[in-house]
């Protein structure tokens, strides 16, 4: 993420980072116990913390 410079602002990097983001909660949680929309949500709120981060500077700091 933090190689992607400021990728908050760019509407197709934005949508780039969100589908990796589902792909891999896909990928890494199981079905079940868990379901498409557990799938969704966990995705939606992992993709608000890393937003949060980039826009607040944290990826930045961190490399």
């Amino acid at each position: 993420m933090a190689k992607l410079d400021r990728f908050w602002e760019k509407e197709q990097t934005k949508a780039d980072v969100e589908v990796f983001i589902l792909d891999e909660v896909h990928i890494r949680l199981p079905s079940p116990p868990f379901t498409t929309e557990e799938k969704k949500a966990v995705a939606g709120e992992v993709y608000a913390h890393v937003w949060q981060q980039a826009v607040s500077g944290e990826f930045a700091q961190a490399a």
